[in-house]
């Protein structure tokens, strides 16, 4: 089972495009129903750039706690131009 988790994050250079951001941060997401996690790659949601992390989440991890994965989980971004992140979304 995959979702993708639409983290936005406040970039303090602005030199710095999203996608060296994702290429070059660290990452991760901990909650038991996550197994792994893909490189982020910078997109969009609802028009709005942000990070997309694909997630591989447990085969019997049920819809309502996918939902709520963003507001439990542990999600970790390392980069020297983050100053801070929301996550938008998951789906």
């Amino acid at each position: 089972m995959f979702a993708t988790l639409f983290v936005a994050v406040d970039v303090s250079d602005d030199d710095v495009e999203l996608a060296e951001i994702a290429s070059q941060c660290g990452y991760d997401v901990i909650h038991p129903q996550v197994l792994d996690v893909d490189a982020p790659v910078a997109g969009e949601w609802h028009a709005q750039p942000c990070l997309l992390l694909r997630l591989t989440l447990a085969s019997d991890a049920d819809p309502s706690t996918v939902a709520h994965l963003p507001e439990v989980a542990v999600i970790k971004l390392s980069h020297p131009s983050i100053s801070s992140s929301t996550v938008l979304a998951i789906s």
